[in-house]
């Protein structure tokens, strides 16, 4: 789901590892059941083909899925669909009220229901790209509504519908309260979600309760909290897209320990198993793991353990797949961070400038979570104070990102 052709992703991704193009064939070679040693020659012409694009339609399967694997990455984030494609337009005003004068009346038949989830897919849709505060007003007005049906006399199987969707609008709540940084409220939620999931017996409710635990954990910097969470939600869902994520976050823990071993291992075993994952129904779904996710959890891994080069050609990956063609952002909070990984490998490389204007950038979408925004600013601000503890931007660069953690109270609120 990129904005760029896989050919310019291939030699990118080539470059950034120090590879020339015979050292990447031998690789490829290696990483290839179908090829052996003595293919070298032609699989270099065939390797040529595909960098300069020559090539009509894409590679073999096999080679699709050696190319990903050699790169570190899964098959659809490279030859997945050609673009994305812009978010939808948000909820309509009427569509939550028509659903909820229909809950209020006195029977509820299984139309109502799939309306009712449709609705909760369209919303953690919306989750992505449109106003936190908009999307959560909706989210609450549903959730409370669809709470007050399990006082109703429900079917069985209406019952456990009821329980599954208020569990992925609490998971959703939980979500955005975060996004605000309001703690307090989303572990309220969270624990709702748990409650309703193990009533139900739902691990994917479960494994999804356990990656926000491990994400707010991450981004105060409990790292062994996170892999605490991560074996526990794990253990309650291993085989659905959210097991992805959660090697995903225990990457991430890892990286900021040091253990550049546990990094690979945690990606590699989310790598795997997202690309064994049938293609998410919607990608665009904040609890559809999408292929391109992954680069965005590899991205931070390589930044926090200073491989800059790689961290900068995951970065153009993300970038590609959080605008469309015609230049609409479709996913600001991983742009945002595409933006402060830049900044980050600039500022190492003495470009302070260049890198405070980047991160600004990063800073200044209107779409934002703010603890992980805080959480990878703060990585960033941390680099500049090291390496460039005089220079005036790195400075100024420091207030602002302390201004947007702790705002100065309005007039009103004096």
């Amino acid at each position: 789901m990129a904005t760029e052709p896989w050919w310019q992703r291939l030699k990118r991704d080539r470059e950034a590892r120090g590879l020339s193009q015979v050292e990447a064939v031998r690789q490829l070679i290696a990483y290839a059941d179908h090829y052996v040693p003595s293919d070298e020659e032609s699989v270099l012409k065939a390797w040529k083909r595909w960098e300069s694009g020559s090539l009509k339609g894409l590679p073999t399967a096999e080679n699709q899925r050696a190319i990903a694997k050699l790169f570190g990455t899964v098959r659809d984030a490279y030859f997945g669909p050609p673009a994305p494609v812009a978010p939808p337009l948000p909820l309509a005003d009427g569509s939550t009220l028509e659903l909820v004068q229909r809950l209020r009346a006195s029977n509820v038949d299984n139309a109502d229901l799939d309306m009712a989830r449709l609705l909760t897919d369209r919303l953690c849709t919306d989750y992505a790209a449109h106003p936190g505060a908009a999307v959560l007003e909706e989210a609450q007005g549903l959730l409370a509504e669809i709470a007050a049906l399990k006082e109703r006399n429900l079917a069985f199987k209406q019952l456990r519908e009821v329980y599954e969707i208020a569990g992925w609008l609490s998971l959703l709540v939980a979500c955005l309260h975060y996004d605000q940084g309001n703690e307090r409220a989303a572990e309220s939620a969270r624990a709702g979600a748990i409650m309703l999931a193990e009533e139900i017996g739902h691990g994917e409710i479960l494994g999804w309760a356990a990656e926000i635990r491990a994400w707010i954990a991450l981004t105060r910097g409990d790292y062994y909290a996170v892999l605490a969470a991560a074996k526990e939600g794990l253990k309650a869902s291993p085989h659905h897209s959210v097991a992805v994520q959660l090697q995903g976050q225990s990457a991430k823990a890892w990286a900021r320990l040091g253990d550049r071993r546990q990094v690979e291992l945690a990606l590699e075993r989310g790598r795997e198993l997202l690309d064994a994952l049938p293609y998410p129904d919607n990608p665009r779904n904040h609890f559809q793991v999408d292929p391109s996710k992954f680069d965005f959890y590899a991205m931070d891994c390589y930044r926090a353990v200073g491989e800059d080069a790689m961290a900068m050609a995951l970065a153009d990956a993300v970038r590609a797949t959080s605008i469309t063609p015609g230049g609409e952002v479709i996913a600001p909070m991983r742009l945002a961070e595409a933006e402060l990984t830049k900044a980050t490998v600039f500022a190492r490389a003495g470009e302070v400038d260049l890198a405070a204007e980047t991160a600004e950038a990063g800073l200044g979408r209107d779409r934002r979570s703010l603890p992980s925004l805080l959480m990878v600013g703060n990585e960033v601000s941390a680099v500049m104070r090291r390496l460039h503890p005089r220079n005036d931007t790195a400075i100024e660069f420091d207030h602002h990102l302390h201004l947007l953690g702790h705002p100065e109270p309005t007039p009103d609120e004096q």
